[in-house]
């Protein structure tokens, strides 16, 4: 069997799952040669590639299998309407949720201690500063408190942080159990995000909050306050971003996703001091990528024989 891992991004992702297929064949090739490369395998893994029309509309191929959670680049239907299964690995099914919750609060704590300028002080010879602010006391703000932000709601109260949370609909009893302070919807994030200390985004990419992140949202925070983005880099806004930080609107990011990925080498938050940025690897741990690996695994064997995969979004639909 032919697995395609479209793009050289994850670079373990094609490894380990090398060492559980031995027999099969399995592809990483530049997202240049995605759509080429795509027409004769059997089994596509998108990572970040958005997959083209032609290719679904061409490929051999008759599963789509993510490596963990995110399906926007994938056009469902058009893929049920060849009769191609399109599964996922969801978060909670994996350690991807607290890995990605924990690199949350990573970014904050960066942020907060100002770690450019720790760096900084080594060259200097500058000791004791930068004076960087404690999370405890403070408030963060999640927006989306599904197995992500539920996740990041129960690390920050152990930090004894003040949570409160934006999300799609109502559950006391689960905001409760989070200890999340006050909870809203959308419609309440500027008003929310007004006295927060820290606004952190674990929401779903959708056409609602693509961009939600934007000028009115910064102006409406505090000065001293600070966004962070372990969701998809779309639902920032990032011209009006890096205006907000150079202009002192906000006090700064800590960003692991970006509107472009790859980004641009060039993108002006990867070199700004109250910018902490990572590669897209808050999900990228030891523990989820052999989760993944494992469901990838055995629902490619369960495709080889015949039967439906876990996690597959399409089942009931496709034509017979």
């Amino acid at each position: 069997m032919r697995i395609l891992f479209c793009g050289e991004t994850f670079p373990a992702a094609p490894v380990m799952l090398r060492q559980l297929l031995p027999g099969d064949e399995i592809i990483a090739c530049p997202q240049a040669e995605v759509k080429q490369r795509g027409l004769d395998v059997d089994v596509i893994v998108p990572l970040m590639h958005r997959l083209e029309p032609e290719l679904i509309a061409n490929t051999t191929a008759r599963l789509i299998h993510q490596w963990g959670v995110g399906l926007e680049g994938v056009d469902i239907p058009a893929a049920t309407a060849r009769g191609i299964l399109v599964c996922n690995v969801p978060a909670d099914a994996t350690a991807n949720a607290d890995s990605t919750a924990e690199h949350a609060v990573f970014l904050m704590l960066g942020v907060a201690r100002q770690i450019h300028d720790c760096f900084l002080s080594f060259q200097t010879g500058l000791w004791g500063a930068p004076l960087g602010n404690a999370l405890f006391g403070r408030t963060a703000l999640i927006v989306g408190l599904g197995m992500v932000g539920s996740a990041l709601a129960r690390k920050l109260r152990g930090l004894d942080m003040r949570v409160e949370a934006i999300r799609r609909r109502p559950d006391p009893e689960k905001e409760s159990r989070l200890g999340i302070f006050a909870a809203g919807s959308l419609d309440n994030l500027h008003e929310m995000a007004s006295r927060a200390d820290f606004v952190v985004s674990a929401i779903t990419l959708t056409e609602e909050t693509r961009g939600v992140f934007d000028k009115s949202l910064f102006d409406a925070m505090k000065p001293t306050a600070c966004i962070v983005n372990v969701s998809r880099g779309p639902v920032v806004n990032e011209p009006d971003l890096v205006e907000a930080l150079r202009n002192g609107t906000i006090a700064g990011a800590g960003l692991d996703v970006y509107a472009v990925e790859p980004v641009d080498p060039a993108n002006p938050l990867l070199t700004m001091r109250n910018v902490f940025a990572t590669p897209h690897v808050a999900g990228a741990t030891k523990q989820t990528y052999e989760g993944i690996a494992a469901i990838v695994n055995a629902n490619i064997l369960a495709f080889k024989a015949g039967k439906t995969p876990r996690y597959c979004v399409n089942p009931g639909q496709l034509p017979e």
